[in-house]
């Protein structure tokens, strides 16, 4: 307890201190509840702990969840499991919650990175009934230092009627500094975000708060499993490969300058691939910005390849992390971590010219993108910033192998069995096969060069079979043959390229 109250500057509320079991009672039925974070870090624990503990012991009420971020097993793992969400909006990751989803057991809305922090503040949803956000401190003047994920919680803060506070206690307060929060007005009159770098500071190092509307304050010491850092495959390898050779082609053409444009890299192996590759090619003087920063991010920076780096969040391994907060005033000056709804603002993204690296479950041959669900109707995951980036980068990119991983079934396919971004927003398309710069070209023009250089050598013949077929029997800008959306598939099957 005294560890807590040093961390609560402004005496008059300390008397808000209380148990994360009893700050858990405080979710009634209906309640609209956000929260933020990371899968792995930034939300939290204690609080949806007790939570999840009250339900197994029988209470049940239905409340309806809000974060564009990826949550804990803690959260979107058990609570899914325990019928108690309603609605789930807007981007999850854990197995227990899309299975819950996908049985039509929670109801679920997918946004960008930034839609619904905007919807929020515009009031579309109402006032949100609680808040729960994890944090470092809070200021003399009862304003919240977050802690390592700002998410959307700035937003919620400012629609929130009520708010409970969890001070991560296992977090130095060092942190204090690294952030920048800043929350855009409202149309018709919201002013220019001034961010020309990605280290720009716009905000202020706290999120404001008015001390009334704090319910209660918690302390937490619990460490959640930090994630390990992906493996990298002979794919991923190939795929990375293959994206420094275009972006060495840009610079050669002079569309590219040498120290290139800021960067957005996600999450995962091929990621992981590209990041390596980066600090072993001739590219000097990066720039990040990007949703999550990972340890392959302060590789770079420790190899001098970046000097500046901004996301919504850290996704560090243990090894990472500990790296991370022993030379912590070093990386804060090249470190900034902002709200989920300016790192993914078009207005941003547009103004840094960045380079978006995205990832896909499918690419059909005219570039459109499936990168959420599975076989179109199942959800693996959400958009979240994908789709700001790929709508509005200088370059977007969507990198995938050119087969499922342990299988022989093809990424590239004749149509996707879902779209999330459109041919229209897709400039490159990356597998270990190859890259097809797609910019200017006519449909008919990217299939082939689809087909040619990002498909598996097996599948290239059935796939100009398709297109061929379809230019013939029904032509169009986009030939398909909609009476059998499919058929691809099927082929597959009767001759027995795909895994029953």
């Amino acid at each position: 307890m005294e560890a807590l109250e040093k961390r609560i500057r402004r005496k008059d509320l300390l008397g808000k201190m209380t148990t994360p079991e009893r700050a858990a009672l405080s979710v009634k039925e209906g309640m609209r509840v956000a929260t933020g974070g990371t899968t792995h870090a930034g939300y939290p624990r204690a609080f949806f702990k007790a939570l999840a503990e009250r339900f197994k012991k029988g209470e049940r009420v239905k409340f309806d969840l809000h974060t564009c971020s990826p949550l804990g097993r803690e959260i979107d793992g058990e609570l899914a499991g325990l019928d108690v969400i309603h609605r789930r909006l807007s981007h999850q990751a854990q197995p227990p919650m899309a299975k819950a989803i996908n049985e039509g057991k929670i109801l679920y809305a997918d946004m960008g990175g930034c839609v619904h922090a905007t919807q929020a503040r515009y009031g579309f949803f109402g006032t949100m009934d609680l808040v729960i956000v994890e944090a470092i401190a809070v200021t003399p003047e009862g304003f919240i230092i977050p802690s390592t994920a700002m998410s959307d919680i700035p937003s919620f803060i400012k629609v929130a009627k009520q708010i409970i506070i969890e001070i991560n206690l296992t977090l130095p307060e060092g942190l204090e500094g690294i952030h920048d929060v800043y929350i855009p007005e409202n149309p018709p009159h919201r002013k220019t975000i001034p961010i020309l770098r990605p280290t720009d500071r716009i905000g202020t190092p706290y999120i404001e708060v008015d001390p009334k509307k704090i319910l209660h304050i918690i302390g937490s010491d619990l460490k959640g499993s930090l994630p390990t850092r992906p493996p990298v495959d002979k794919n991923s390898e190939m795929i990375a490969h293959h994206f420094i050779q275009f972006l060495e082609e840009e610079v050669r053409q002079e569309r590219l300058p040498s120290h290139l444009f800021p960067l957005q890299v996600g999450l995962g192996g091929v990621a992981e691939a590209v990041v390596r590759g980066l600090a072993n090619s001739k590219f000097e003087g990066l720039w990040i910005h990007s949703a999550l920063l990972n340890d392959a991010v302060l590789d770079l920076i420790d190899s001098e390849k970046v000097l500046e780096a901004s996301g919504a969040g850290l996704y560090f391994s243990e090894e990472g992390l500990a790296r991370f907060f022993k030379n912590l005033d070093r990386y804060k000056k090249v470190l900034v971590i902002r709200p989920l709804d300016i790192s993914c603002s078009p207005e941003v993204i547009q103004r840094l010219g960045v380079i978006s690296l995205n990832g896909a479950i499918e690419v059909d041959i005219y570039g459109h993108i499936n990168s959420t669900h599975i076989g179109g109707g199942r959800i693996l995951t959400g958009v979240a910033g994908s789709i700001e980036f790929a709508r509005n980068s200088s370059i977007s990119t969507f990198l995938t192998p050119s087969v499922t991983k342990g299988t022989d079934v093809s990424c590239i396919v004749p149509m996707v069995t879902h779209v999330d971004h459109t041919e229209h927003e897709v400039s490159l398309i990356v597998t270990e096969q190859g890259y097809a710069d797609l910019r200017g070209l006519d449909p008919r023009e990217r299939a082939r060069l689809i087909i040619d250089h990002c498909a598996h050598p097996e599948f290239r013949p059935l796939l100009h079979s398709y297109l061929d077929s379809a230019i013939k029997q029904t032509g169009g800008h986009e030939p398909q043959l909609l009476d059998d959306p499919f058929p691809f598939h099927r082929r597959l099957k009767e001759t027995g390229k795909m895994k029953q």
